[in-house]
């Protein structure tokens, strides 16, 4: 587990300095090109920064083991920062299309297209080989931090090749006669950006919710878990009558509520069973806990 805490920890490090040298680089771009799309880009990366630093500091409690005096461990620490995370980044969203429906109205902004168009490249090229290189390191390691971190560098090569096709089309249309479009565009792209983002955080937020308030997980993980279970329990005498799944943070807690064809439980048997079912498990979902509860 120490070994796990270590690697996860380390890739979290190298993420964050990578994704502090591409914030730094893209608002000195940003700042010089005059984008309002390239602020909004940034905001979000600042945000993100100002998270994962948080994650990084707390990552030793998500790790610490389940005690009587907390059952769960500390495993909602990671849901309530995720919620906070989102939250953060709602509001900043909303803030940010009030800024460029008012930058709209008020007839756009001039922008050095050719200029901007040259920095996407650069950053495109650096988002690529960060994610890459950072999906590359964490083959091993699992966890939701690092499936959320690898998503955000994903989205952030789409916002970008994005940004790229929205500059060069205004970098065109500014030798047509359509140039009286131009100075719509990088305000336009960075509503449609916050736009398509704001559904992120609040995917994020639900999502997070639920594992705080201990509901059940997502419709594909529980349905994975019975798939495996029944495959694994089919050879005793055994049926599952009702599936007790709760999910909190990166950790899993499964009651199987067991009913014996015959009437009687053999326990040594159902002690085979229970491990069968909870070694395969464990392939699939690193930190599962399962317990076997026969019907009276």
């Amino acid at each position: 587990m120490k070994e796990k805490m270590k690697k996860e920890s380390n890739i979290l490090k190298l993420s964050l300095i990578l994704s502090a040298i591409f914030v730094i680089v893209e608002l000195a771009m940003a700042i010089i090109g005059k984008s309002q799309a390239m602020l909004v880009d940034c905001v979000f990366g600042i945000a993100d920064l100002v998270i994962m630093v948080i994650i990084s500091v707390l990552l030793p409690l998500i790790y610490k083991p389940v005690t009587e005096k907390r059952p769960y461990g500390y495993s909602q620490v990671e849901s309530i920062f995720i919620i906070v995370k989102g939250i953060s980044i709602g509001i900043i969203t909303i803030f940010l299309i009030m800024d460029n429906i008012e930058i709209i109205l008020n007839g756009g902004s001039k922008l050095n297209a050719s200029w901007l168009v040259i920095c996407q490249v650069i950053l495109e090229a650096f988002n690529i080989i960060s994610y890459a290189y950072l999906k590359n390191k964490s083959k091993k390691v699992n966890t939701p931090v690092i499936s959320v971190d690898l998503i955000e560098w994903k989205i952030g090569m789409v916002t970008t090749l994005g940004m790229f096709t929205a500059f060069l089309m205004q970098f065109i249309l500014e030798y047509t006669r359509f140039s009286f479009i131009a100075p719509y565009i990088d305000s336009v792209f960075a509503i449609v950006i916050s736009v398509i983002m704001l559904q992120e955080p609040i995917k994020m937020v639900i999502e997070a919710f639920k594992s705080l308030i201990l509901f059940a997980p997502e419709k594909d993980t529980l349905e994975e878990i019975k798939k495996i279970v029944k495959a694994k329990i089919r050879k005793y005498p055994y049926d599952v009558t009702f599936y007790d799944v709760v999910r909190t943070g990166r950790k899993i807690w499964i009651e199987l509520y067991i009913k014996s064809y015959n009437s009687n439980i053999n326990l040594k048997e159902l002690k085979e069973a229970k491990k069968e079912v909870e070694e395969k498990l464990k392939e699939e979902f690193e930190e599962i806990y399962v317990e076997f509860t026969p019907e009276i």
